[in-house]
């Protein structure tokens, strides 16, 4: 349904390939010499995603942004915006003006244990968090994860918890249960803490949460233990709760 928003994604990216010299294609397609690139949206993912072809011609992704009916043209943009930094990291391109905020995005591992892991996966839901995750990594120059994820993540979770909306919540469902089944016990309990951190003070989102995790009481028990740590544990509480 989102694919209406495509040409607003490829006129934001639209004065860096003319800058670079890329040629439009079709159906999303921008080349330049021997380099095709491809922007599409996935229907069934309901994601954009930005795809570059190798030497066999195949395309390969390079970044997906999670975009469904409830978003705008100006999200739109906002994935245009991360797609062009994206490209110009992978093309080797040295920051300029337009490109100074250029910042790895984390990435996810084959066996989805590590902290960088359960990252990528919260900004491919939350896109919206790419932004501040580039300026955390500026400011910082590392990845101070419970600091990052109590000033974005945790806020996030208590909104759509107490607020009751289900298909919001679900959302986030299959990155908690991966990250719970196949963390490692750092991320598995940064996971935790941050559910802890949503509903350790707030009635609803704690609600939300015990429907969020009908089906998972294990996960659940393990949040609802951890929730008291926060009026003992100052230093959890000041990285977690804002």
């Amino acid at each position: 349904m989102d694919a209406r928003y495509l040409k607003n994604v490829c006129e934001e990216m639209a004065p860096f390939f003319e800058e670079q010299g890329f040629k439009a294609g079709k159906n999303g397609e921008y080349n330049k010499d021997d380099i095709k690139i491809k922007i599409e949206y996935s229907d069934e993912r309901q994601m954009y995603l930005l795809k570059k072809a190798g030497e066999d011609g195949e395309f390969s992704e390079l970044s997906a942004w999670l975009f469904d009916d409830s978003q705008t043209e100006r999200d739109a943009a906002a994935v245009g915006m991360d797609f062009t930094e994206t490209l110009a990291q992978t093309l080797g391109l040295k920051k300029n003006s337009r490109l100074n905020r250029i910042v790895d995005m984390p990435v996810a591992k084959k066996d989805g244990a590590d902290i960088a892991t359960f990252a990528k996966k919260v900004l491919d839901v939350y896109p919206q968090f790419k932004e501040p995750y580039r300026a955390h990594i500026q400011k910082y120059g590392n990845f101070l994860y419970l600091n990052f994820f109590g000033e974005t993540l945790v806020p996030q979770i208590k909104a759509v918890l107490s607020s009751g909306d289900k298909k919001a919540a679900k959302k986030l469902l299959p990155v908690l249960e991966s990250t719970y089944v196949n963390g490692d016990k750092a991320t598995v309990n940064a996971m935790l803490a941050v559910l802890a951190a949503a509903v350790c003070e707030d009635e609803a989102a704690q609600a939300g949460l015990n429907d969020l995790l009908s089906e998972n009481n294990h996960m659940l028990k393990s949040v609802i233990s951890l929730a008291p740590k926060f009026k003992t544990n100052k230093k959890l509480r000041a990285a977690l709760v804002k």
